[in-house]
């Protein structure tokens, strides 16, 4: 018979797995230094920490080639230009803000200091742009926002004069939606882009699944992103004849996760797996506790 510390003893050497199952760990006489350190672990510890680190190996693979992308637009250099505003009859504006980025802030269009230039008595500012590689858009407003401009800028430019002439502004506002949850996004951004450029020049994040815009006459692309839904993206021309544009509701579609929220998952395709056979589906571990990540890099 076996005594009631052996019991006691094999007891202990078993714990409830997550699954379901019951897990059968070593005697402390066959367990292995940890490879991360810290002295001795189960194997079963130690075989779990491996495949972690593993996993994080592959995650740093794919995001330092990533972040080498990003890293190559975002430290490509600065040049420097100057800016001449004036009106529609040549006359210089002073006190005009200008910046390659606009943010709004409870409906007011703002600037980030290092990042702007405000023009003198003759209309002339000095901006240090990032060189993107690619000709950006600069929004320049008067300090009252009623007159606005967009001038392209680029390295051809550095160290010269440019000229921007502004015109009346536009006020634009809208909403977004999800008529397939019947919510409005928790979270939500707006971001701005000029006809003719590839880089938005103007964003509005907000809680309320709100946005508002002062912008000059012509044609903008508004893209929107939030919690819970797909991107949208709708393309809006603001006549110099109009002084403001409700845009209303904008529909965004629910993404895939949000639809599924309370409900049963679907399946799932196995395309490359470790430690599972080739044909496991979702359903085989039904039952049992699943845990699934998902994760991204932007």
């Amino acid at each position: 018979m076996r005594t009631q510390c052996e019991k006691s003893a094999q007891s202990n050497r078993r714990r409830a797995s997550p699954f379901g199952a019951r897990v059968q760990f070593l005697s402390a006489s066959r367990r292995r230094a940890s490879p991360l350190g810290g002295g001795a672990l189960p194997l079963v510890d130690w075989l779990r920490r491996k495949r972690r680190g593993r996993a994080m190996v592959h995650r740093w693979l794919f995001i330092l080639p990533s972040l080498a992308i990003v890293c190559s637009r975002s430290f490509a250099g600065t040049f420097t230009v100057t800016l001449k505003v004036v009106d529609a009859g040549n006359m210089p504006i002073a006190k005009a803000d200008a910046s390659p980025f606009w943010d709004v802030k409870d409906g007011v269009m703002t600037t980030p200091a290092k990042m702007a230039g405000v023009t003198d008595d003759s209309g002339k500012t000095v901006l240090q742009v990032d060189d993107y590689n690619e000709s950006r858009p600069v929004l320049v407003l008067s300090a009252d926002r009623a007159l606005g401009g967009i001038v392209g800028v680029s390295k051809t430019n550095d160290g010269k004069v440019v000229t921007a002439r502004l015109g009346p502004t536009v006020r634009v506002k809208g909403r977004l939606g999800c008529q397939e949850l019947n919510l409005k996004p928790e979270w939500a951004n707006t971001i701005v882009t000029a006809d003719g450029f590839g880089v938005y020049f103007a964003q509005d994040t907000s809680k309320s699944a709100e946005f508002e815009f002062v912008l000059p006459a012509g044609k903008y692309a508004l893209s929107s992103y939030g919690t819970d839904v797909e991107d949208t993206r709708q393309t809006v021309t603001l006549a110099i004849d109009r002084s403001e544009y409700n845009l209303g509701t904008m529909d965004m579609k629910a993404s895939p996760i949000a639809k599924l929220k309370g409900k049963t998952p679907p399946g799932w395709a196995i395309t490359d797996a470790r430690g599972v056979k080739a044909d496991v589906k979702l359903s085989d571990y039904k039952g049992k506790w699943v845990y699934v990540e998902f994760w991204g890099f932007w």
